[in-house]
């Protein structure tokens, strides 16, 4: 008896507990009321105020959207939602309103903030954009806020600030042309060529196609060196040089084979240049501009100068000069000497400062040609212009007494050597100098004739 006494609470403590489960498990079995399946009226001016956003019929959002957001229970979300419903019925200002509401009562609702921020972009208010998004990186870190940091920053001409944002949402999602296209540019105004050249290419390979992208990366393939890329031999039937055939820029035929042209490849300044033109910038000087001087920097110096004389009408004031200054180097490099300095002549007019001190660096390589082509009294000729030009640079006094010198003009090579000296007494190459001046000092003083036998006078003698 005394065991069953012992166990017989256990066995009661046991049934009470699955009675009590039973009973619970049978209040939840039980249906709800239906009464408490209804939707507050609240809730449902929020259910049917979402659903006319959703179909389009902003209006009615709005109308129903504020029913919510007014009510005693109304939540974050009705307000959010009214907002972007006053967004889409283009009421922006009314959005905003809504918004700032929101943050001022939770500063961490990310996309309330986000969705002002947006507001703020599309009225180019990009100032307030950055002091509502940048706080918002203290609560997450995600790409819309990255990238419209990215674009106001880009649109305050706050390139460090736009490239930093930039790359950290193409981090978070690298699938965005238009981010890397942004970003090329910001590499490219900065100089960061290279960077530059990569950016556009991926903006390419996402298929963002553009005319100004292609122009863009040509110009950085230009800064690159990158004329003409590693150019190969392609067949193409009836294909014109300066064109585009698939993924080769035609640069010219190749001599004694039919339909066969040496062409540049699609990751070189010329190809991309020349499709941006085929693409549609046509009428821009700049960009012929730049085609001449990509032949002209891989020394295809008759095509240079062909496309310079074609341009030259409709060049800008304000670029006039430097286009003087590139046509005159294609002259050069065709052998035009007189039109290379005329040329010279115009840049110099437009932008002294700029271009006369290139003056000198003309002369002496006019002068050089005509010392290889062997004419050494042009030679001497253009280096007497250099020496005109800057009379008090010593090195150009002494390039012109070696050449007296080899001239064998050594009164002319005494000059210089004296001049050489009297410009830079300390001259490493004094002592030198010195014993040439002596030397051919000697060597240039004219010789004396000989004098003349005296007539001696005859006597006549006289006999006796």
């Amino acid at each position: 008896m005394q065991t069953k006494n012992r166990t017989l609470p256990r066995i009661l403590t046991t049934l009470t507990l699955t009675i009590m489960l039973l009973g619970a498990s049978t209040v939840w079995a039980q249906p709800k009321n239906a009464e408490n399946n209804k939707p507050s009226k609240t809730q449902k001016l929020f259910q049917d105020g979402r659903k006319a956003l959703l179909t389009g019929d902003y209006d009615a959002a709005v109308k129903l959207l504020k029913q919510a957001a007014d009510s005693k229970d109304a939540k974050t979300s009705h307000r959010l939602y009214l907002a972007r419903a006053y967004r889409y019925a283009e009421k922006p200002q009314l959005a905003e309103a809504q918004l700032k509401i929101i943050l001022k009562s939770a500063p961490d609702h990310v996309e309330a903030g986000q969705l002002l921020g947006q507001i703020f972009a599309e009225r180019k208010d990009w100032k307030n954009a950055v002091k509502i998004l940048e706080p918002l990186l203290k609560y997450r870190h995600d790409y819309t806020t990255y990238q419209l940091l990215a674009e106001a920053f880009y649109n305050l001409d706050d390139n460090k600030k736009a490239r930093k944002y930039y790359q950290e949402a193409i981090k978070l999602n690298p699938k965005n042309a238009a981010d890397h296209y942004r970003l090329g540019n910001i590499h490219l105004a900065g100089n960061s060529f290279a960077l530059a050249a990569d950016s556009y290419q991926k903006a390419l390979s996402l298929n963002l196609e553009s005319p100004v992208l292609r122009y863009k990366l040509g110009s950085a393939y230009f800064n690159l060196r990158n004329y003409f890329g590693r150019v190969s031999v392609v067949t193409v039937k009836a294909g014109k040089i300066g064109t585009i055939s698939g993924n080769w820029y035609l640069i010219e035929p190749q001599p004694g084979k039919k339909d066969t042209f040496r062409a540049a490849p699609s990751n070189s300044a010329i190809y991309q240049v020349a499709r941006a033109i085929a693409d549609g910038i046509k009428d821009r000087p700049d960009i012929h501009f730049l085609k001449a001087n990509i032949y002209l920097n891989a020394r295809r110096y008759a095509r240079a100068y062909e496309m310079f004389a074609k341009i030259q009408k409709t060049i800008p004031k304000e670029d006039k000069a430097l286009f003087y200054f590139y046509y005159s180097q294609a002259a050069f490099g065709v052998d035009k000497y007189d039109e290379y300095f005329k040329l010279l002549g115009e840049a110099i007019k437009l932008d002294k400062a700029a271009y006369e001190p290139t003056l000198v660096e003309a002369y002496l390589k006019v002068a050089g040609q005509y010392n290889q082509a062997g004419d050494f009294a042009k030679y001497i000729e253009f280096l007497e212009k250099a020496v005109n030009a800057s009379p008090q640079t010593a090195s150009l006094h002494l390039n012109l007494a070696n050449a007296y010198q080899e001239a064998r003009q050594y009164a002319k090579a005494v000059l210089q050597w004296r001049l050489v000296l009297d410009l830079e007494p300390d001259h490493p190459d004094r002592t030198n100098l010195l014993n040439k001046i002596a030397k051919y000092r000697r060597m240039a003083k004219p010789k004396k004739p000989a004098a003349k036998p005296k007539k001696i006078a005859r006597r006549t003698i006289k006999t006796v």
